[in-house]
């Protein structure tokens, strides 16, 4: 039984978990339906959307569980990982997303860079994240560029794309929960808002830090570093600020910023919530995906 020391964390798993028996009961209802017999062309419409929408809810449900489990400090399952084989997985698993989009990506990993202690779940769902984001807010024939390198005492990983791009008012604010860039709720690109507060989360855990760059137009980059020697404890790990490093980064003439999602999969979001914030620009000194 997981014990939880903050009652929010504890509410919102229960909420999470007791959400799930419903949309299991939905998903058997809809799947006997379609069993019963031939649909015509008007009712099988119904039963995808009905489905469509279902599978969205399982999505917010899960990233509310993650963010449960951030928020409650629960601990690492650390293991020596090799960073170019975990991304090539990632990438052969949004590869088809990629092609359908005629978006090419490239993969260029140091050969110095070998293995991280890190959660090989939990670091695969921060690449996903950003991949996934780096994809979808693309432009059609776009490019997707993951760069691994190794400094002295850290691996970093940057996530650049060819994309939209983001705008410097919501550029400080890309790493709050729930929150969607304006020109993607005005598009009507769907997403939770939680994909990158999900992905900041992690990287904190494992002591490392993310930051982004962008240019509207132009595209993004995400960068997030891991510290070779983690010196965690294998516990309940200590949340550590990650500052956001807006200038830290040199450009090459394309390096810029993306969002992502954390993989930001559809699911049901009020995108008017973010229209209610104050309008004035803050720096979020904990740093900032597409």
């Amino acid at each position: 039984m997981t014990i939880y020391s903050d009652p929010k964390a504890e509410w919102l798993n229960t909420v999470a978990h007791d959400l799930k028996t419903p949309i299991n009961s939905v998903r058997g209802c809809i799947e006997l339906i379609q069993q019963m017999g031939p649909l015509n062309d008007k009712q099988q419409h119904y039963a995808d959307r009905a489905m469509a929408g279902l599978q969205r809810m399982e999505h917010l449900v899960a990233r509310l569980l993650d963010i449960s489990w951030i928020d409650a400090g629960m601990q690492l399952d650390l293991n020596d990982i090799n960073l170019y084989t975990l991304i090539h997985e990632v990438v052969d698993l949004l590869r088809e997303t990629a092609e359908r989009r005629s978006i090419t990506i490239h993969v260029n990993v140091d050969d110095r860079v070998g293995t991280v202690r890190a959660d090989n779940r939990r670091l695969m769902q921060v690449l996903d994240n950003l991949l996934s984001n780096a994809i979808k807010y693309n432009n059609d024939n776009g490019v997707v560029t993951i760069t691994v390198v190794r400094d002295s005492d850290s691996v970093k990983v940057t996530v650049q794309d060819t994309g939209m791009g983001i705008s410097p008012e919501d550029q400080p604010h890309v790493f709050e929960r729930f929150f969607r860039a304006r020109q993607s709720v005005a598009m009507r690109i769907e997403g939770s808002g939680l994909g990158l507060a999900i992905t900041k989360g992690i990287i904190q855990k494992h002591r490392g830090r993310i930051w982004m760059q962008s240019s509207p137009g132009e595209g993004s980059v995400f960068f997030f570093t891991l510290p070779v020697q983690t010196g965690m404890s294998e516990g309940r790990d200590r949340q550590v600020e990650s500052p956001q490093y807006p200038g830290e980064e040199g450009r090459d003439g394309r390096m810029r910023h993306h969002v992502g999602l954390a993989s930001e999969e559809p699911d049901v979001v009020n995108d008017n919530i973010q229209e209610n914030r104050d309008e004035t620009p803050h720096i979020d000194s904990t740093g900032d995906e597409l």
